[in-house]
């Protein structure tokens, strides 16, 4: 995914990435209540906020997404936020 997609705003906010290193829920937690409120002082559609976690995955948690990608053949441009949480949260369970 090229950046020029991602609002200007997204591009001057540091947002925190989640590498997947940690497996711990607290972790994937700590990491979707950073993202959610980055989201909350924007406007973003439910499917820009899919991409803009998308774009926020390293490493490892970067190689699941891809695994995930693949065999549900998830169409990224109809991906919501919500669809994306659920997803995260089945792979690091509470």
């Amino acid at each position: 995914m090229r950046s020029e997609y991602f609002p200007k705003e997204f591009k001057k906010v540091k947002h925190i990435t989640f590498d997947g290193e940690m497996n711990k829920s607290e972790d994937v937690e700590t990491w979707l209540l950073g993202m959610k409120k980055l989201f909350k002082l924007h406007n973003y559609s439910e499917n820009m906020k899919a991409k803009i976690a998308t774009f926020s995955i390293k490493r490892k948690a970067d190689i699941w997404w891809e695994d995930v990608n693949n065999v549900k053949g998830i169409r990224e441009e109809e991906l919501i936020w919500d669809d994306f949480e659920r997803l995260l949260k089945k792979k690091c369970p509470s």
